[in-house]
C-alpha cells in the first residue's frame, strides 16, 4: 500500500517572487499531509463500493423566492452516489496509492431505506472480495444532499441576488477481508453559487441549473473525499528576509540556485559575527526554512525557536514579523507530528 509517488519527496521547492515588502522574498512549497483515515498496511487492494440507497425525490430541496414562503420541490438524485464514487476512485486511482483500485457503481444495498446507513454484511464482505480480488473495502454507505435556492434583493443596490448552496453529508465505512473490525467515517461538504443583477431573470439564468448543480456537487465531493483517505500535497507559503547586510545577500544568491548547503552556512555566520539581533532572527528563520526544504524538520524547528529568541533582543518587534514566525513554528510542531503518521501510512 506504499505509493512510489509519495515516498520519493517530502516536499518541492517552488518558485520564488518578491512581494510587496522589499526586504522579503515570498516562496511557495509543497508539503505532504497525513490522511485523515488510516487503512491497515497490508490493503493493498481496494474495493470502492456503493452501498448507498437513493435519496428520495421530496426529501431536502428547497426554494425560497423573494417575499414568498419556502417551497419543498421534487429534483431525482438517483447518480449522486455514482458521480461521487467515480470522481473518487479516479483521483485515488491517479495516487498510486493502492496496488489496484476497482469500482461497483451500482449500489449493492438492498434494504430501500435511506434515513438509515446500512453496513455491508460479513458475507458480503467476503463475496465481494472474492469477486474482485480485493482484501479491502471502502463502501459509500450513505449520501445526502439539502440544496437550497434562495433570492435576495437589496434596497441599496436596486439589485437581486440569487444564490444555490448544497449541503452533502457522506458516510463512509471500512472493511477488511477476514477482519472484524469495521471503521464508520462521515464528511460533510458545501457547495455554492451565487448571481447578482439588477435584473431579476438574469439572476437565475446566470446560475446553474437545480439537477447540474448535484451533479457537479456530488463530483467535487468525490474529488475532495480522496485527502481524507490518502496521503495528500498541500502547498505554504515560506518568507525569506533579504536584508542588505552583505552575507545574507550572499545567502540569497545561493537560494536562487537551490545550494542549501552554502546558504544555511552563510546564515549562520551571519549569525555569529553580528551583533545585531534582527539581523539574528532574520537569518535564524532562513535558515528554519532552508532545513524544512531540506527535509530536516528537527532542525528547522531549533532555528525558528532560535530566531524568536533573537526577536526577543531587539528594541522593536515588527507585530506581523512577530505572529508569521509564531505561526511557522506552529506548523513545524505539527508537520513533526504528522511525520510519524504518514511514515506508518506510507510503511516507512
Amino acid at each position: 500500500m506504499k505509493t512510489q509517488k509519495l515516498r520519493f519527496a517530502i516536499l518541492a521547492f517552488g518558485s520564488v517572487l518578491f512581494t510587496s515588502c522589499t526586504s522579503l522574498l515570498y516562496t511557495s512549497i509543497d508539503v505532504l499531509r497525513p490522511a485523515k483515515v488510516e487503512f491497515a498496511m497490508d490493503a493493498n487492494d481496494l474495493l470502492i463500493v456503493n452501498n448507498s440507497v437513493k435519496q428520495p425525490a421530496n426529501l431536502g430541496h428547497k426554494t425560497e423566492m423573494y417575499n414568498e414562503p419556502a417551497k419543498s420541490i421534487h429534483i431525482t438524485t438517483d447518480s449522486l452516489s455514482i458521480f461521487c464514487l467515480g470522481a473518487l476512485t479516479e483521483e485515488i486511482e491517479s495516487r498510486d496509492f493502492f496496488s489496484s483500485v476497482q469500482l461497483v457503481p451500482n449500489t449493492v444495498n438492498k434494504t430501500h431505506n435511506f434515513l438509515r446507513s446500512t453496513e455491508l454484511s460479513p458475507q458480503q464482505v467476503k463475496s465481494l472480495c472474492a469477486n474482485y480480488h480485493s482484501n479491502v473495502i471502502l463502501s459509500l454507505d450513505k449520501i445526502k444532499v439539502d440544496d437550497n435556492l434562495v433570492e435576495s434583493y437589496f434596497d441599496e443596490s436596486s439589485s437581486f441576488l440569487g444564490s444555490l448552496e448544497l449541503q452533502f453529508e457522506t458516510y463512509w465505512s471500512i472493511h477488511y477481508l477476514d477482519r472484524p473490525e469495521i471503521k464508520t467515517i462521515q464528511f460533510n461538504d458545501t457547495v455554492s453559487w451565487e448571481s447578482e443583477s439588477y435584473h431579476r431573470k438574469k439572476v437565475f439564468n446566470d446560475l446553474p441549473k437545480r439537477a447540474d448543480a448535484l451533479i457537479d456537487g456530488a463530483l467535487n465531493v468525490g474529488h475532495k473525499s480522496v485527502d481524507q483517505f490518502i496521503p495528500h500535497w498541500e502547498k505554504v507559503d515560506r518568507y525569506f528576509y533579504n536584508s542588505r547586510n552583505k552575507l545574507m545577500k550572499q545567502a540569497m544568491d545561493s537560494v536562487y540556485v537551490k545550494n542549501w548547503k552554502s546558504a544555511i552556512s552563510l546564515w549562520q555566520t551571519a549569525i555569529s559575527k553580528n551583533e545585531n539581533a534582527r539581523i539574528k532572527a532574520q537569518a535564524a528563520n532562513n535558515i528554519a526554512i532552508a532545513y524544512e526544504i531540506t527535509g530536516d524538520l528537527n532542525k528547522a524547528l531549533q532555528y525558528a525557536q532560535n530566531s524568536l529568541l533573537f526577536m526577543g533582543g531587539m528594541t522593536a518587534v515588527d507585530y506581523d514579523s512577530f505572529m508569521r514566525l509564531s505561526d511557522y513554528i506552529s506548523d513545524l510542531t505539527i508537520r513533526k507530528k504528522e511525520a510519524t503518521i504518514l511514515n506508518k501510512q506510507l510503511g516507512n
